[in-house]
Parts: structure tokens; sequence; C-alpha cells
């Protein structure tokens, strides 16, 4: 007879969306101290009325993109991908980088998947957010709009109440006459914010890991750089499937240890995961690097007209976000580099991500093409 009492198998996989459910913001705990329970509500409203439309559905790109999503997250922070470790462990004020999991409202509505924070001389000791999205996708229109998208948050008071920020839902027939639901958003001009592209907002912020002490204040972050960054599909089913477990370390001090060991990393599957690895990291940071130093010239080059209707102040925030980025990732790329001069691992997934990454080429190109030429009117 089994016993009702006796634990469950759990996977990795439900172990993992476990950790990331309990690190995901939920917007109902801002209720009331941080916005009025009617904007919360209406914001959870919209998002309920999104699900149901066909671009919801269209937009999905992987059933699994929540635990790619925090398997990114902890090979960054552990692999040390931007090269904190060499580049600031002179800085005693240095704090390493350290990213969080978005709310599904503003994954879907700020399209951003992870914030990141970090500290160090490059941001003047101060905590800096930065915003990554995720996308596994070669498709020119979607890749387009990614890349197009302009930053804006909150509403004027000019909207009334009860609709959220983040737009309202209507129907329409389809073609054999049911009713079809869709979604739009707020018009611009009832929003905030810079209105360009190459910036996010988050309404939803929390840091979960550390609540009595957060890096960064409970509630919105109203501007910060938004990366996003890919690999294709290939290694993200790769790194999906994790890392085989390294059941070696249980025998250390035993005498077979040392074989067990060179047994593990020549398992094929082994090193099949860490070439992904390497892989997905070149293109991380081939992506952001670029990006951040094309945002940074866009907004080094904007002219009157575009800038007539911005607030100076948010502008120079803007400028100064970017430029620190900039710097951050300059810095990473040129240790990565450096390293890889006498690592052959290191320098064929730079080889691969420089050249043969049709998601990594993807985005660099529109990158080049939005931020670099000017094409984001």
């Amino acid at each position: 007879m089994l016993d009702p009492n006796a634990p469950k198998t759990v996977s990795s996989y439900e172990r993992t969306e476990n950790v990331l459910a309990s690190l995901t913001p939920d917007p109902r705990d801002f209720e009331g101290r941080t916005y009025p329970a009617e904007d919360v509500k209406s914001d959870a409203k919209q998002l309920e009325y999104f699900r149901y439309t066909r671009e919801y559905k269209e937009s999905q790109e992987r059933s699994d993109a929540k635990i790619l999503e925090k398997t990114f997250t902890d090979m960054v922070e552990k692999g040390d991908w931007f090269g904190e470790g060499e580049a600031y462990i002179d800085d005693p004020d240095y704090l390493s980088l350290t990213t969080f999991p978005t709310s599904d409202i503003d994954d879907h509505f700020n399209h951003i998947d992870v914030i990141g924070m970090i500290t160090n001389e490059m941001t003047g000791h101060e905590t800096m957010p930065f915003a990554i999205d995720l996308t596994y996708n070669t498709d020119d229109e979607k890749m387009t709009k990614k890349f197009r998208w302009k930053h804006v948050y909150g509403k004027t008071e000019a909207v009334r109440k009860g609709i959220s920020e983040f737009g309202d839902a209507y129907a329409v027939k389809d073609s054999s006459g049911q009713d079809e639901l869709r979604t739009r958003q707020l018009p611009l001009k009832f929003r905030l914010g810079l209105k360009i592209p190459g910036f996010a907002s988050a309404k939803y912020f929390e840091d979960k890991n550390n609540s009595w002490d957060p890096l960064y204040e409970k509630g919105r972050i109203d501007i910060m750089p938004r990366f996003i960054v890919g690999y294709s599909t290939d290694i993200a089913n790769i790194l999906a499937a994790g890392k085989p477990p390294a059941d070696y370390v249980k025998l250390a001090g035993k005498p077979d240890f040392e074989q067990k060991k060179k047994e593990y990393e020549e398992n094929p599957r082994v090193k099949e995961y860490e070439n992904a690895e390497r892989r997905a990291k070149w293109c991380t940071l081939l992506e952001c690097r670029d990006q951040a130093d094309h945002i940074r010239f866009m907004l080094d080059h904007l002219d009157d007209e575009k800038t007539k209707l911005m607030q100076p102040d948010e502008l120079e925030k803007a400028k100064k976000q970017i430029a620190a980025m900039d710097d951050y990732f300059a810095k990473a790329l040129e240790i990565a580099k450096e390293k890889a001069q006498t690592n052959e691992d290191e320098k064929a997934a730079w080889d691969y991500a420089a050249s043969r990454d049709t998601v990594c080429e993807a985005i660099r190109s529109h990158s080049y093409d939005v931020y670099y030429v000017g094409n984001w009117q």
C-alpha cells in the first residue's frame, strides 16, 4: 500500500520552477503600500486578457523559457561571465552582479525577462540596474519589433481611472463571425518616459533575495538600459536539459575518486554542456558589448527634434547609465578575449559566436541598424 505521507519525487525542472517562483515578484504584494489596489488589479486584468489573444499565443517561443531564464542567470553569476572577479579585485566597494526574475506583467508588457544589478567603479559605486530580454528567435519581423520597442512607463493624469497603464482590451469579429479578443497599448501620449528604444522600465521589482536590505527599493525602476540576448536553439536545448550531476564529488577521499572524476570529465554529455555554456557566454558578451556601444552612440547623437519632449534629467540619467554599461561590457569583453588567447576551447567558442550563431548574428545586426544607423524613428 502506498504511503500518502511519503515524499514525492520532484524533477530537476520542478525544483527549478519552484525556486524561480519563490524569487519572482507577485503584483499582489504591491497592493496598497506601493501602488493603489485598483492599479494592480487593472494591470492583472490586462495580463489575463492578453493571455487569451492570438498575439500572446504566437509570441511563445519555448515552453521551457522560464527554465532557461533561471539557467542563464545562474551561469552568468556563478560562471562570472563578465569577468568581475578579475576586473574589480582591487575595488573594496565592488558588489558582484546579481540577477532577478521579473513579474509576468513586466515580462509581457515591458519586454524584460531578467534584471541585473551591478555596483563597481564603472557605476561610481552606485547600484545600477539593467534589463535583459532573452530570445531564441531569428524572425526578422519579430526581431525588429523587439528592438524598436520604445521605453515608456506609468500613465498621465489624463487617463481615466480603472485603465491599466499597459492598455485595454476590445473584441472584433473574426472571419467566421465569432468574437476575437484583442488588446491595445495605451497611446504614447498618455505615458511617461524617454520613448526611445534601448531602455526599459519595471513596475513590479522586488529583491526577494534580501527583502530586509534590498539592493534596490521595491516598486518601479523607471529607466534602465535594456539588452536583447540570445543564442541558437541548439545551445538552448542543451542548457535547458541541464548538466549531468557530478556524483563523483561524494567519493572525495575514497580510492576511486580520481577515476570517477576522470570518467565524469570525459563524459560526452558533460563536454557538450560545457561547450554550449561557453558559446552562450560569448554570444552574450558580444551582443551586450555591441548594444551598449550602439545605444550610447544613439543618445550622443539625438537632435533637438527628438529630445524636445524628453525630461532633461531623465535623458541625463539614461546617458550616465549607458556610459557605465558600455565601459562595463567593454572591460568584460577585453578580459575574456585576453584569456581566450591561451585557451583553445574559449577561442573556439568566441569564433563560433562571432561568425556562426544565427541568433547572435541577427541580434548584433539589428542593434547596428536600430541604434547606430538611426532607423529607430
